[in-house]
């Protein structure tokens, strides 16, 4: 039987609605699957430590499968570049440092452009590296690796160029003369290890990193790079306070995604990071863990990066 012309149009009406309501129930369906967060270098470094101290949190908000991916090499920018290359559809996702990113970028003409990264979510702050000694080494004070290292550069753990570590070194050889042989490894873990097994007189990571060993009392600590004492950790002075006002810089650990990614899912990424650094359990965990925490939503996250 023909439909009239009123009856045509309430069809055409109802299959509209349909059509806009199935369309907004695809969108809310993201996530569907396993997430994976890849960190770009080892396990046990700082950005490591951070990626999975989020992840049985983002896991239970998700309500999908958060896996960690280790994926380092070249400084950290092999698995920034493997990200960067990634579809923009949520299912990829990099936790990684800066302003180690940007650094890696620029002084290795790496295939990604930091600023172009969907940027999800700050997690960490005042991520200050450590100048640490092994625990038996004669070098006691800064002045002490200066004058060493003036009959001979003094062999120098750390990441890869363009890491943090690296730009720390560089800021150490220029600003107080400390005339240095960089040996690069692919995590803060196998830094601090070099440093405590002496492997190389002194070395520089993420103070979270050399931490453990520090209190095993395998190595000690000089001094941290950041401009003022780490929070965590106050009994470790800044190189600013020894007299060097020009070696500090911040690092902050956050969560990226391939360019591109839609506001839908970064909405859905957002709110269930909210959920997780309101969670006592996580707070807890953060604080025990000596990791300070600094909570940035995407346009805060991108304009300090």
């Amino acid at each position: 039987m023909a439909l009239t012309a009123g009856r045509r149009h309430l069809f055409f009406v109802e299959l509209l609605i349909f059509f806009l309501l199935s369309g907004c129930a695809q969108k809310a369906l993201y996530p569907q699957g396993p997430i994976h967060i890849v960190v770009p270098h080892d396990p046990g470094g700082v950005v490591d430590t951070s990626a999975r101290l989020i992840q049985p949190y983002l896991q239970k908000y998700l309500g999908v499968p958060v896996v960690i991916d280790n994926m380092p090499g070249a400084g950290g920018n092999i698995g920034r570049a493997h990200v960067f290359r990634q579809p923009a559809d949520g299912y990829t996702l990099m936790v990684n440092l800066q302003p180690s990113m940007s650094a890696g970028q620029i002084v290795t003409g790496a295939n990604f452009d930091s600023l172009k990264f969907t940027h999800v979510y700050n997690i960490t702050g005042h991520n200050y590296d450590a100048l640490a000694v092994p625990i038996g080494s004669p070098l006691k004070t800064i002045e002490d690796i200066r004058k060493t290292s003036e009959t001979h550069p003094l062999t120098t753990a750390g990441g890869g160029v363009g890491t943090t570590n690296y730009i720390l070194a560089m800021l150490l050889k220029e600003k107080a003369g400390v005339q240095i042989s960089f040996v690069p490894f692919n995590s803060g873990a196998e830094t601090a290890l070099a440093i405590s097994g002496g492997q190389t007189e002194i070395g520089i990571a993420a103070l979270d990193s050399v931490w453990p060993l520090y209190q095993s009392k395998h190595l000690r600590i000089l001094a941290v790079g950041g401009p003022e004492r780490d929070p965590s950790h106050p009994e470790f002075p800044s190189l600013v306070e020894l007299g060097y006002p020009d070696i500090h810089f911040d690092t902050m650990a956050g969560l990226y995604a391939p360019p591109g990614l839609s506001e839908e899912k970064i909405s859905v990424l957002v709110d269930a990071m909210r959920k997780v650094f309101a969670d006592d359990k996580f707070l807890a965990a953060a604080n025990q863990a000596g990791i300070s925490l600094r909570p940035l939503e995407p346009a805060e996250f991108l304009k300090v990066s």
